[in-house]
């Protein structure tokens, strides 16, 4: 299945990207995602990610469908 991840802000400058489309198994789950990403990139999964499907906000044990759409992102700091 193809999902679309949108990464913004330190994922996007990390990937170079602001999205791509990852071809994962029928049945996958963002943390499965998440991984093929880390390790794609070379970097460390965050417990402060901020992760949506679908433009709802989502936890990594979530199963993902064909089309679905992701985006990852931090949250954002003010000061």
């Amino acid at each position: 299945m193809n999902i679309t991840v949108k990464y913004f802000a330190y994922f996007k400058e990390t990937t170079g990207l602001s999205e791509e489309i990852i071809k994962l198994e029928s049945g996958s789950s963002l943390n499965e995602l998440l991984d093929i990403i880390a390790k794609k990139y070379n970097f460390k999964k965050e417990k402060n990610m901020i992760i949506s499907i679908n433009h709802d906000y989502a936890k990594t044990d979530a199963k993902l469908k064909e089309g679905d759409e992701v985006a990852i992102m931090l949250p954002a700091s003010g000061g």
